[in-house]
């Protein structure tokens, strides 16, 4: 079985253009960058630099708005100047800022170093995505593309924090060279291996109030975007609602990286025979509901098995992890459908602006409901987002299967 999933792995790495392989490369590449410093910023700041709370919150906070806020208009900027020149500025720039971010300790360039990184971010990444998009137009083949993607982006999440960790224990400065000089890397391998893409000779010609406007009026994608943006509500409880419940059960910090090291691992694992699943078998829209509704449900086992904290947590993990690699991605490649033409980095860019703001907003609506520190979370809050995995899995399966059904299919002509 392993076996012949490795060569189903090798054959759709075989079927890739010479640019998207380099865009998969440059997922495994981008997280272990990222995730070799940003684990370590919050105690760097705190800690080594003897920062106060609340400037440690604002260069954090910096590098979550210059991204999140950002993204559509470094897709828009993609869109106009091309997918090559945006991916290997956002490589150049995000060299830079992380260099200067492990260097910098005073507060107004730690500000500006978390500005270049989260922005460089919102000019690569719509633009790497639209570039693979339209490298893999058979929508069976693009799902696959993204697939690998999405593998490559999880062994980063993997082997970042562990190589982060051995260099801070040296110097966190030394982190950020490292960090910058896989980016610097990244640039020169963009500009030497990455050509450029048809989409740089054919930019819109409305201008970008005109281009957003589109994006607005186009319902079917809008409703696409809010119901997928459920992912970012259920991943970003990873980061606040696990740890608290973990906090108040008196576990250790070990518990919470088992939780992220569980999830690297099923990601890296069992993507591709996940994927393959949803191809021969599930179809798009089970895969993208099915996803959903598991990562959904996966926060009841906190509740249901709560006498045991290490068991749900793991437990939870295990349940959402699988539910993360059936949908996740499925979006990346299903968004194509409804996009524009000429605009494809754009509708990128507008998704994951969205996820971001749908995310800090439910971040900030669930952190005032958990509590004081060390208190249990209230158990309403796991059926909470149990509902949001299930009712967004549901309307995004309505959605995507009345699309699908609605295509008409090609009628063979007598013979």
């Amino acid at each position: 079985m392993a076996i012949k999933i490795l060569h189903a792995g090798w054959e759709i790495w075989c079927g890739l253009s010479r640019a998207a392989r380099l865009l998969v490369i440059n997922a495994l590449a981008f997280n272990l960058g990222f995730y070799m410093m940003m684990p370590y910023l919050a105690h760097h700041l705190g800690s080594g630099l003897e920062l106060a709370g609340w400037a440690v919150g604002l260069v954090m906070g910096m590098r979550v708005f210059s991204q999140q806020g950002l993204f559509l208009l470094g897709g828009t900027l993609g869109d106009r100047l091309g997918y090559r020149a945006a991916i290997i500025g956002g490589c150049l720039i995000r060299s830079g800022g992380f260099a200067l971010l492990g260097w910098a300790e005073q507060l107004p360039v730690l500000l500006l170093a978390a500005f270049l990184t989260g922005f460089a971010g919102a000019l690569f990444t719509p633009c790497a995505q639209a570039y693979l998009a339209e490298e893999c137009p058979h929508p069976a083949q693009r799902q696959q593309a993204f697939a690998l993607h999405n593998l490559a982006s999880e062994a980063g999440m993997l082997l970042g924090p562990l190589l982060g960790l051995w260099l801070t224990q040296s110097s966190y400065a030394l982190t950020g060279w490292v960090s910058g000089g896989v980016f610097l890397l990244l640039t020169g391998l963009q500009w030497h291996y990455l050509p450029p893409h048809r989409s740089a000779v054919s930019h819109p010609r409305e201008r970008v109030w005109q281009q957003w406007r589109t994006i607005l009026r186009n319902r079917a994608f809008l409703c696409f975007t809010i119901f997928s943006a459920a992912y970012g509500v259920l991943f970003h409880q990873l980061y606040l609602s696990i740890p608290a419940f973990i906090h108040s059960q008196q576990q250790t910090a070990t518990l919470l990286g088992s939780v992220f090291t569980v999830t690297a691992l099923i990601g890296v694992l069992l993507q591709l025979p996940a994927s393959l699943w949803v191809q021969r078998s599930l179809g798009v829209a089970r895969g993208m509901g099915l996803g959903l509704a598991c990562m959904g449900c996966s926060y009841l086992l906190i509740s249901w098995l709560a006498a045991w904290p290490v068991l749900a947590v793991l437990s939870q993990a295990v349940l959402f992890s699988l539910g993360s690699i059936l949908c996740y991605p499925l979006f990346s490649a299903r968004l194509p459908h409804y996009a524009a033409p000429g605009l494809l980095a754009s509708h990128y860019g507008f998704y994951a602006s969205v996820g971001g703001v749908v995310a800090l907003l439910s971040n900030l609506l669930i952190g005032l409901c958990l509590g004081a520190s060390g208190t249990t979370p209230p158990e309403w809050i796991w059926y909470l987002l149990a509902t949001c995995g299930l009712v967004a899995g549901c309307a995004l399966y309505r959605q995507v299967e009345r699309e699908i059904s609605e295509v008409p299919t090609p009628q063979r002509s007598p013979a």
